[in-house]
């Protein structure tokens, strides 16, 4: 049998972009900050979480985020848990953002939630309703508060979620906010302005 001789075309050598072109992109980044400044409203489409620096971006802001660049949000469930016995409920999700005008796929981003999050783990209750039910103070975590009507200091147990089965859309859901702010800030070139939603974490 004849040698087969392949012929390799040469690769051109990757070059960094010149002066030029690197102002070009980054005036226009600096552009597109600055009109999301303009229509992003604080309190409601971003805003700083308590022991954090950078401003969280918010779901409301994602979704407008989205519409400025053009761009339509799918959804896709990676993985999945449902176990209605332990009880454990935990979901992976990816957000493709596609242009609205071309269909191309533009950016993704992952998201993950699950029951054993402190926010879906525990529940807060008032000291007297735990007490009521015979719940052991001395092995809880407390929290004092303050009470909306009356200003009355509070005292609040941390305690085992026994009705977590009814969260589990809700799970799902942050699941799919989260993925999509990071497709959002990773289409934007916005990860220097905002940080990840992780207003959700909170217990």
């Amino acid at each position: 049998m004849a040698e087969q001789i392949v012929k390799v075309e040469p690769v051109e050598s990757w070059e960094l972009p010149n002066t030029e072109e690197v102002r070009g992109h980054l005036a226009q980044i600096k552009s597109f900050q600055s009109l999301v400044h303009s229509q992003l409203i604080s309190g409601r489409d971003y805003g700083v979480i308590p022991g954090t620096k950078s401003p969280t971006l918010l779901k409301a802001g994602a979704e407008k985020m989205a519409k400025l660049l053009g761009l339509v949000d799918e959804y896709e469930i990676l993985s999945q848990v449902e176990d209605w016995e332990k009880p454990l409920f935990a979901y992976t999700v990816r957000c493709l953002l596609r242009a609205v005008r071309m269909g191309q796929l533009i950016s993704t981003g992952l998201g993950e939630c699950n029951s054993m999050e402190a926010k879906y783990r525990w529940r807060w209750l008032p000291a007297w309703e735990a007490r009521a039910q015979g719940i052991d103070e001395t092995t809880a975590q407390v929290r004092k508060v303050i009470s909306a009507r009356g200003g009355k200091q509070i005292t609040l147990l941390r305690i085992g979620n026994d009705d977590v089965y009814s969260q589990v859309n809700t799970i799902l859901k942050m699941a799919k906010k989260r993925a999509m702010v990071d497709a959002v800030l990773s289409a934007s070139r916005l990860s220097d302005i905002f940080t990840q939603d992780i207003e959700d974490l909170r217990a």
